[in-house]
């Protein structure tokens, strides 16, 4: 983030910047978010809350009733979607 860009957002603004997640840093079992998958896939949050809903998404579970896919489910959805 720029510096310039620092100073106008401030420090609790710049904590909210949301950054697309670096899949080859993070172990299988890490967890997702669904604005993380999107950031990564360029897909809407929207479209992963539909895709749930209708079981054609990442495989996902629910921590404290909050969906979280593992890099792993997001990996292996991700290569069944693009030989779709």
């Amino acid at each position: 983030m720029s510096a310039v860009l620092e100073s106008i957002l401030g420090t609790e603004a710049r904590k909210r910047v949301a950054r697309v997640p670096d899949l080859s840093d993070l172990p299988d079992n890490a967890l997702l978010t669904d604005k993380q998958k999107s950031l990564h896939s360029g897909f809407s949050v929207e479209a992963f809350k539909k895709w749930r809903r209708e079981g054609r998404g990442p495989e996902t579970i629910y921590i404290e009733g909050r969906p979280r896919s593992t890099v792993a489910a997001y990996r292996a959805w991700l290569a069944t979607a693009q030989r779709a």
